[in-house]
């Protein structure tokens, strides 16, 4: 590869930039404009952005309308764009948007709005669930409660599931289920604290 060609020469001297220099002593943005006129600017831009989002959800454009709106709307929103591309893109699509603004302000000081406080409704009732039966009843799960038989029977079908395991299931297992009937219950009982 070839090396690249200088374009000028180097001194090999450091070179200084020339100090900046501040004509105004107000505080100023990125954008060299103050923040008065950026805010103005800002809310300007949101009145617009606004509009053209109402208009979009009307449904009442044509397909052309609807993609001049749209390309506006994304220029606007866009962080790259400059400022007086927004601008030009405000003017051409709203005309005199500032004098539109004042008037939508105007028409909206006319309004006369109250904030007046809720008056809850005398026939409103509010039902508290309990947490606890109001009969009196505790709640209880029903299981039969084991008695030395069935403690007995168990240990012999556990022996017979042994010897069944260790014949390689030659024998069947003898074990018969009894439906509950539906009766689920605990036998334990809830306590209530004072």
């Amino acid at each position: 590869m070839p090396p690249k060609a200088r374009l000028h020469k180097t001194t090999g001297k450091p070179c200084t930039l020339p100090p900046k220099v501040i004509l105004n002593s107000e505080p100023s943005t990125s954008n060299g404009i103050s923040p008065e006129l950026e805010q103005q600017f800002e809310l300007e831009l949101c009145w617009c952005i606004q509009q053209l989002q109402t208009a979009l959800k009307s449904g009442k454009l044509k397909d052309k309308q609807v993609q001049d709106h749209t390309k506006a709307l994304n220029t606007l929103m866009s962080n790259a764009a400059p400022m007086v591309k927004k601008r030009q893109v405000m003017r051409l699509s709203f005309g005199d948007y500032r004098a539109k603004m004042s008037a939508e302000e105007k028409k909206l000081r006319n309004i006369n709005m109250k904030v007046v406080p809720g008056v809850p409704s005398k026939k409103s009732v509010f039902l508290k669930k309990s947490a606890f039966s109001s009969a009196g009843n505790e709640f209880r799960f029903d299981f039969k409660e084991p008695n030395e038989s069935d403690l007995v029977n168990d240990l012999e079908n556990v022996k017979i599931d042994n010897d069944t395991k260790t014949n390689d299931n030659t024998r069947i297992n003898q074990k018969h289920f009894v439906p509950s009937g539906n009766n689920f219950r605990f036998n334990f009982s809830v306590e209530m604290e004072p």
